[in-house]
């Protein structure tokens, strides 16, 4: 029997405010959440040192190395959305609010 895994965006905390404003609110934070997940994944894949070795001319995270090593930014980024962010998403959530 195989697990599925449910993606952070599903399960991380809404803020009381936006669960209140509605359905349509919820999933414009929850698009909020997606963009800053993917950005941290971009900042930590740049970020941090290189899986392959010296050398490597693959970039942080390309070619060769460890597979979990590799999987490090994006499961940093999930563990970090899943827990409410940096505070990204609420920022450009607010900003997209009083623009509208």
């Amino acid at each position: 029997m195989s697990a599925t895994a449910v993606s952070p965006l599903v399960t991380a905390p809404v803020p009381r405010q936006v669960r209140q404003e509605g359905a349509d609110a919820v999933h414009g934070y929850r698009a909020a959440l997606g963009f800053e997940a993917m950005l941290l994944e971009q900042v930590l894949d740049q970020a941090l040192p290189e899986a392959g070795g010296e050398g490597e001319e693959a970039g942080a995270f390309g070619s060769g190395g460890d597979p979990s090593v590799a999987s490090l930014p994006q499961t940093v980024a999930d563990a970090v959305v899943g827990a409410g962010g940096l505070g990204v998403a609420t920022d450009m959530y607010r900003s997209f609010e009083a623009a509208g």
